[in-house]
């Protein structure tokens, strides 16, 4: 069999333009899709060197079908890559997001890539007697992994604890020679951004005082991101490059904010935050 990777979550956007890559470079693709329509939909458009995995992350009864259904089909070939893209994001201010909001966020992004990584982990070299070079791990981090933006705080809270899990996951699986790496992307042109930008808006905070903050998040301020969005190729190469470079880099900064946040102290970087977004000046 070919070189074989998971990703999860492809059936769209970056998941999808990984796999596409991926097995334009020789590559199977084992694509993890919640709905087996989207699976089918995959499978017909990349051709039979994808094959989806029906699960969702947070889903951990079905994942070890996913796993034995890989398992058999690479045997003792193993695992070259697990790539953890799957993902969400939930807009509100951090005093009345629903707490039921913020706790999947972090089951998904956070909870769902240890469970994933966990089962397939011996496929990729994670075990004593494994018979294969060891595989990689690359996780789907963001800028907001060390940035967090107001009003989207609840998903930088996830992507920060993502950074420290990819962390954590290299030092510990060092011990059977896997890499870890974290990709860290701004704003990408994908198909989530086709929908207009005032469908994103949430009036469900109208009645507090972050109305205004909340308004400007969901229009002007994603129309500016729109204008300076990244190809989503920036991200499938640095994908590519941490998944077949001899000395992969332990993380991949698609956006100079992130340097910049380091360099500057807390509360000049706030003020910068605040005349970005609008709407948070005080009170009283």
């Amino acid at each position: 069999m070919k070189k074989a990777v998971v990703v999860t979550g492809a059936s769209t956007g970056i998941g999808y333009a990984a796999a596409k890559e991926l097995i334009a470079r020789g590559y199977h693709v084992f694509g993890s899709v919640r709905k087996e329509a989207d699976g089918q939909r995959v499978q017909s458009e990349l051709g039979n060197s994808f094959t989806p995995l029906l699960f969702d992350v947070t889903d951990h009864e079905a994942l070890p079908a996913a796993v034995e259904q890989v398992r058999a089909a690479v045997g003792d070939q193993g695992l070259a890559g697990l790539i953890n893209n799957a993902g969400i994001a939930h807009c509100g201010p951090l005093m009345h997001l629903p707490l039921s909001e913020f706790r999947q966020v972090f089951e998904i992004n956070v909870v769902g890539v240890l469970a994933v990584t966990q089962a397939f982990a011996p496929l990729l070299g994670a075990r004593r007697d494994c018979p294969h070079a060891p595989g990689r791990i690359i996780n789907m981090s963001s800028i907001s992994g060390g940035v967090a933006f107001p009003m989207v705080a609840a998903y930088a809270v996830s992507k920060h604890a993502l950074e420290a899990l990819t962390d954590g996951m290299r030092r510990e699986l060092h011990l059977y020679g896997i890499e870890v790496s974290a990709i860290e992307p701004g704003t990408i042109k994908t198909p989530i951004w086709d929908k207009k930008p005032e469908s994103a808006r949430d009036n469900r905070y109208d009645h507090t005082d972050y109305v205004q903050a909340m308004n400007n998040t969901t229009g002007p301020v994603i129309e500016r991101e729109l204008k300076r969005a990244k190809p989503v190729s920036v991200v499938v190469d640095a994908i590519v490059d941490a998944l077949e470079a001899p000395r992969p880099r332990t993380r991949y900064p698609l956006v100079g904010l992130w340097h910049l946040r380091k360099l500057l102290p807390d509360r000049m970087f706030d003020r910068l935050m605040r005349k970005e977004i609008g709407g948070l000046d005080r009170l009283h």
